[in-house]
C-alpha cells in the first residue's frame, strides 16, 4: 500500500497532467501561427509579386556585376550605406523573385502533371495578371470562376490549396503544417 487513503487525490500528479496538457497546448498554438505565418507570407509574396518586378526593373542602381566587385561595400559614408543598401535591396528582390518563378512554374507543371491545371490558373489569374491586380478582388474573383468555368467557392479554395503547396515550394519543411 502508498500510504494513501481511498477516496483522495494526489495533488501532484493533477498538477503534472495539468502542466502536460498546458504545454501541448502551447505548442500546437505556436506550429499554428508559424503555420498562417508561411501561409501569410506566401500570400503576400503573391499580392506583390508584380511590384517587386517592377521595383527591380525601376530600380535606378543599374551598376554592372564589375562596378559591383569594384565597390568598397566597408566604406562608412552615409551616401555608400544608402547605395549600398538600393544595392542590396534590388539583389535581394532579383533572387526572391527567380526563386518565386521557379516555384511557380514548379507548381504549374505539378498541376497539369495531376491533371489539374486550372488549380494553378487562379493563383495566375489572381496575383500574376496584371491586367486583373487592379480590378478589385470579389470582382476579380466572380471574373475569374467565369474563366475558369467553376464557383467563386472554387476559386477561393483552389486559392488556399495553391498557397498551401506554394508555401512548402518556397519555405521548404518551414512551409508544412506539421501535427505534431
Amino acid at each position: 500500500m502508498s500510504g494513501k487513503k481511498n477516496g483522495t487525490v494526489n495533488v501532484h500528479e493533477i498538477a503534472k497532467a495539468a502542466a502536460i496538457e498546458a504545454l501541448k497546448l502551447q505548442k500546437k498554438d505556436e506550429l499554428e501561427r508559424i503555420w498562417k505565418s508561411r501561409f501569410h507570407n506566401t500570400e503576400l509574396l503573391l499580392k506583390n509579386y508584380l511590384s517587386l518586378i517592377e521595383h527591380f526593373e525601376l530600380s535606378q542602381d543599374k551598376a554592372s556585376e564589375e562596378d559591383l566587385v569594384a565597390f568598397d561595400f566597408d566604406g562608412d559614408d552615409a551616401d555608400d550605406i544608402i547605395i549600398r543598401s538600393i544595392r542590396r535591396s534590388r539583389i535581394r528582390t532579383l533572387v526572391m523573385v527567380f526563386h518565386i518563378e521557379a516555384c511557380l512554374g514548379r507548381l504549374r507543371t505539378k498541376m497539369a502533371d495531376k491533371g489539374q491545371l486550372e488549380k494553378y490558373v487562379v493563383i495566375e489569374k489572381l496575383y500574376l495578371d496584371p491586367v486583373k491586380s487592379v480590378i478589385p478582388l470579389t470582382e476579380r474573383k466572380q471574373i475569374i470562376a467565369a474563366e475558369v468555368h467553376c464557383g467563386d467557392t472554387s476559386v477561393w479554395k483552389w486559392r488556399n490549396e495553391m498557397i498551401n503547396e506554394l508555401s512548402v515550394l518556397l519555405f521548404g519543411v518551414d512551409g508544412l503544417r506539421l501535427d505534431i
